[in-house]
């Protein structure tokens, strides 16, 4: 009989054992590695160059930034936006007083609507160079091949009447 006793016992306490095993469910914050996490775009930086001009508005001048971003697109807006800021020095940033109105990128074309206040209108070799800042600054980025620069939403012909602007500017 103790042996009965004994098998019943054993075959009780692994019932419940069992029974206790299947009740007990860890939660997220005692196990972090199980917690599903949201994906988040990494915060990347990358050095690049931003061309401003020179004060007498005869070349283009050259500074490296550090760029935050976290897509391509981001990437090139704070590109654009670099453009517009003070570049110290000899180098005058001919995009400061011009209004960005969007950026967006769409396979591999940045398109780019702005507003060109008076203050910011130059003569031809100022418009030439607003032109060729930009497109230096941009076309470094290997995966941009086109802008399409519009004002106030349309393709013009000239950005300030004296320079013809294609559409889109084509990666040579």
């Amino acid at each position: 009989m103790t042996g009965s006793k004994t098998r019943g016992l054993l075959a009780f306490i692994v019932l419940a054992s069992a029974l206790a095993g299947c009740g007990v469910q860890e939660s997220p914050a005692e196990n972090p590695g199980n917690a599903i996490e949201e994906p988040t775009a990494a915060i990347q930086e990358r050095e690049a160059v931003i061309y401003y001009t020179d004060a007498e508005l005869l070349e283009t001048v050259e500074q490296s930034v550090k760029l935050s971003y976290s897509t391509d697109e981001e990437l090139v807006k704070a590109a654009v936006e670099a453009l517009r800021q003070e570049a110290g020095g000899n180098a005058q940033a001919l995009w400061k007083p011009i209004e960005i109105t969007s950026v967006g990128l769409t396979d591999g074309q940045v398109n780019l609507d702005i507003h060109i206040p008076d203050e910011a209108r130059l003569g031809a070799p100022g418009e030439m160079l607003v032109i060729e800042t930009l497109q230096k600054t941009l076309f470094q980025f290997e995966f941009v091949q086109s802008i399409d620069l519009l004002v106030d939403g349309d393709a013009v012909e000239s950005l300030m009447g004296h320079v013809d602007l294609e559409h889109p500017i084509k990666k040579e």
